[in-house]
């Protein structure tokens, strides 16, 4: 029997024509293991004949990403792992010694999630790059049909390398699906990274529809609002605004003034929601966050977190939950509500939605010296939360609005807070006087370990670790 060995990606095996794709994903499988040749001698190209068989290996990497990437919404997820790494969470249980690692700021390179993370992101960029490869090569599909597979595949390579070049630094930005490519892969500096990602997202925005109706898939306005992310984490203002007031002002989306509705189905704010495994089944955010108990059984939101609500702010009666034994009380993000299944699902996994798009309009007037433009924006996000609109400042002090209004808004969602913290150069200000192990490196995960020595090319590994 012959095998094959290599690093990054792992062998596609074919799953049954039945189970509707014949690109499957090794997991559960350790990484930079050997992989038995598939006996069958059909090939992927079969896949790429008809759309609806792209179709189904696009909503497996969209199920992968929901249950085993960094996005999705258990303990192990960016969400909470990123938060506790910041100053969202409080731990209470020392048994969770991964998520404890994240709160002391004590990660090594043998991590267990840095590695998944890397393992997942990568096994999925290269699924990703069958599609763009297939569909590209495929001589039946229509155009239209084409143009949607191709719009969604390279969104989501963009989206993977964002993650991995804001938690690991310079990374390999892969770009084929030739494991001979792949195997020994140099690391691409960040400046190389942002502008892959940026040409993708642009790529994805030239074949993607503008039609809003199917949240469960990236549109032309969900590449629309990464895209002005990603030009906001480069400090690239005049971009960032094009982008973000493009989809505010012809998207079709408004913000939903009823906090409760945020994170339901049909919330009128979201962008890009991920569905669930089965109709029912709502989401891993609500039971990872909500407990009932006391003390904590896991976690609780962080002290200084709670203190920072501004008084008579909605977002504190909508979207934290809080339990008391009679003297202390706790508190949970309350996002996510439903902890067991529905008789339909009524909420979904938010990773992209207009209340973020806004803040971004924000931030990146102010920046350009226009803080009237930035103060509608902001101010927009306040009146959603019953607090008094803002009458103006300098720009220090609107820029801090805006980090105040993006640190209350986004809590606990995909580390926004880490990353901003990160990206404005005030982790060490914030996190150093209360992490007890921080250190300014801490800013980059570590490359992990096996990575490094299975590829050399890879080092050298980021420092302090």
């Amino acid at each position: 029997m012959k095998y094959i060995k290599y690093r990054i990606v792992q062998s596609l095996p074919v799953i049954a024509i039945g189970c509707l794709l014949l690109l499957g994903f090794p997991w559960g499988c350790e990484d930079f293991v050997d992989v038995d040749l598939p006996n069958s001698q059909l090939t992927g190209e079969v896949v790429f004949q008809e759309p609806s068989t792209v179709d189904a290996t696009l909503a497996n990497i969209y199920a992968e990403l929901r249950d085993e990437s960094l996005l999705k919404g258990n303990t192990t997820g960016m969400s909470n792992l990123l938060g506790h790494y910041a100053d969202e969470f409080d731990i209470y249980n020392p048994n969770l010694t991964n998520v404890g690692y994240f709160y002391e700021n004590n990660v090594l390179a043998t991590d267990t999630n840095v590695g998944q993370w890397w393992t997942a992101s990568y096994t999925l960029i290269y699924a990703v790059n069958r599609i763009i490869e297939g569909v590209g090569a495929s001589d039946t599909l229509l155009d239209e049909d084409k143009n949607r597979f191709l719009g969604e595949a390279y969104f989501l390579r963009a989206l993977l390398h964002f993650y991995l070049y804001q938690l690991y630094g310079a990374i390999p930005y892969m770009e084929s699906s030739d494991y001979m490519v792949n195997t020994d892969i140099s690391r691409n500096e960040i400046d190389e990274v942002h502008q892959k990602v940026v040409d993708d997202l642009g790529q994805a925005k030239k074949v993607l529809t503008k039609e809003t109706g199917n949240k469960l898939r990236p549109n032309y306005w969900v590449a629309t609002a990464l895209l002005a992310r990603v030009h906001l984490y480069q400090d690239q203002w005049e971009l960032a605004e094009t982008e973000a007031v493009e989809l505010i002002d012809h998207g079709g989306y408004t913000l939903a003034m009823n906090l409760d509705e945020v994170f339901l189905g049909d919330s009128p704010e979201t962008l890009w929601q991920l569905g669930p495994n089965l109709n029912g089944v709502n989401t891993q955010e609500a039971f990872t966050f909500v407990f009932e108990t006391t003390p904590p059984p896991n976690s609780a939101l962080s002290s200084l977190l709670i203190a920072d609500f501004e008084e008579n702010d909605a977002r504190f009666n909508a979207w934290v939950g809080s339990v008391s034994d009679g003297e202390d009380t706790w508190y949970y993000p309350y996002k996510y509500k439903e902890t067991v299944p529905t008789e339909q699902t009524e909420e979904y996994s938010v990773l992209v939605r207009l209340g973020e798009v806004y803040l971004i309009a924000a931030e990146a007037a102010i920046q350009l010296e226009r803080p009237s433009d930035g103060l509608f924006y902001l101010n927009a996000i306040r009146s959603r939360a019953d607090l008094a609109p803002l009458a103006g400042g300098d720009k220090n002090s609107l820029l801090s609005a805006v980090e105040q209004e993006r640190r209350i808004e986004l809590f606990s969602e995909q580390g926004h807070r880490f990353f901003d913290l990160k990206r404005t150069g005030r982790a060490n200000e914030v996190l150093g006087p209360i992490k007890n192990n921080w250190e300014p490196t801490d800013e980059l995960l570590p490359i992990p370990e096996s990575e490094l020595l299975l590829n050399p090319n890879l080092a050298p590994q980021n420092d302090g670790y």
